[in-house]
């Protein structure tokens, strides 16, 4: 028979056991990271190092949360509105500022120096107000010509140097069930992304360096009038397409050239081996302004505050530092090459050498070519470039606007009037003109 003496100090000692896990629980602080790398093996990265992290840190718990890039927006949108944001978020150019301007983010400048300031690529870290808010990750180059070597090499088309080559080419390959060019002209920011590279092609800017908007200038009447030629020899869907159709469609093997991100070629090589041995890379072409002008821009991490419902902060920034430096942005540079292109300078050259023989069958060229982010912009940044002899020229302006007319798709409506309502490309740009200076005098009452 078991004493009542025994059954106390067994029921005394079960719950002290159970206060203590209690009081361990309580102790652990619960990260939320929403991220919106979706990629199986980018995912696997996290995994495994949120796994190394948590071992490292048993006081940490990370729950992440990886959602498609629209639902992003959607999620990032509803949590600032009810003040539950995570404590670590991926953030978009366009939101760096107001985020910042709204005490949403928390500075990170001592994390960049602990890292290594110098060691950023030049463009990569873009200061409000002279502080740091966002970490980048990776670089996002999304002006890389993808050619069909067979088939151009069956049309005797060369590799286009200017949009006039370019123009000719898709003309040539356009034929027999296949397209020779394709573009997005859904209402997304993909379609501003791509519109973008060509008004900067073509020399224009949608604001001065005064931040006046400029959007209706010659350079963006001969974007849109180029983007109206070329659909000639495009798929009629493109007025839906965004980030997915531009690999998707590609991989049918129908399409001749492609402007498009490194990630194309990540999903050929691991999808479609054939058409992959058959794309070659190749520079965006060069526009009416000399330059053929990329869109690249840092995809970054941020940290929320307090402000909008962030709890364990000092936690989260532990956190961020291990995913962003190191091995660890080694690692996931390499999860989908040539896409990933690491930020920091010291990571670069093994990442291409180490990815280009493990995912490209050794074609060094193309992890260059992809990783090759000279001559660009992005939307907080073109406010007020120039493009002198075959270079741009950045005015160091921050743009507070633009994020809020990309955010209501204008540069994607203005490109959707004249592709597929048949508009004038001038008075779609004076259309665009008008709905920006809108936006900008409600933005500054």
């Amino acid at each position: 028979m078991i004493s009542r003496r025994h059954l106390v100090i067994g029921a005394s000692s079960g719950l002290v056991a159970l206060l203590m896990s209690s009081a361990a629980w309580a102790e652990t602080k619960v990260v939320r990271f929403l991220q919106n790398e979706t990629d199986p093996p980018s995912i696997e990265f996290f995994n495994k190092a949120i796994k190394e992290f948590e071992a490292q840190n048993p006081d940490i718990k990370i729950e992440m949360e990886a959602v498609s890039t629209d639902g992003r927006l959607q999620k990032v949108l509803a949590s600032v509105n009810t003040k539950t944001m995570p404590e670590i978020f991926k953030i978009l150019p366009e939101e760096r500022f107001e985020f910042a301007r709204k005490g949403y983010l928390v500075p990170l400048d001592d994390m960049v120096d602990q890292i290594g300031r110098n060691e950023y690529v030049p463009g990569s870290l873009v200061p409000v107000e002279g502080k740091v808010y966002d970490i980048p990750y990776t670089l996002g180059n999304y002006g890389v010509l993808w050619q069909r070597d067979d088939l151009m090499k069956a049309k005797n088309v060369a590799t286009p140097k200017t949009w006039e080559d370019l123009k000719s080419a898709a003309e040539k390959l356009t034929g027999d069930g296949n397209f020779g060019f394709m573009f997005p002209a859904g209402k997304n920011r993909m379609t501003g992304i791509f519109l973008s590279q060509m008004i900067w092609s073509a020399g224009g800017t949608y604001f001065d360096k005064d931040l006046n908007v400029t959007f209706d200038n010659p350079g963006t009447v001969k974007a849109l009038t180029f983007l109206k030629d070329m659909a000639k020899f495009s798929p009629r869907g493109v007025g839906s397409y965004s980030y997915g159709d531009m690999i998707n469609v590609y991989l049918t093997g129908k399409i001749g050239l492609d402007e498009y991100a490194p990630r194309l070629i990540a999903n050929a090589a691991l999808n479609t081996p054939d058409l992959f041995k058959n794309t070659s890379a190749a520079p965006t072409p060069i526009g009416p302004s000399g330059v053929g002008v990329k869109f690249v821009n840092s995809n970054s991490f941020a940290l929320s505050s307090e402000k909008v419902g962030a709890k364990n902060v000092d936690a989260a920034r532990k956190f961020l530092e291990f995913i962003v430096s190191g091995d660890r942005l080694k690692d996931f540079s390499l999860t989908v090459h040539p896409h990933l292109i690491p930020p920091l300078k010291n990571v670069q050259e093994e990442v291409i050498k180490a990815g280009s023989a493990a995912s490209l069958s050794g074609r060094e060229d193309i992890s260059r070519t992809a990783f090759d982010t000279s001559n660009s912009l992005d939307f907080e940044s073109e406010a007020g470039a120039q493009f002198k002899d075959g270079k741009v020229i950045r005015s160091g302006v921050v743009n507070p606007y633009i994020g809020s007319i990309v955010a209501r798709d204008i540069p994607a409506q203005v490109v959707q009037r004249v592709v597929l309502q048949g508009e004038d490309p001038a008075e779609a740009a004076k259309w665009g003109q008008t709905r920006m200076e809108a936006i900008v005098k409600d933005l500054k009452k």
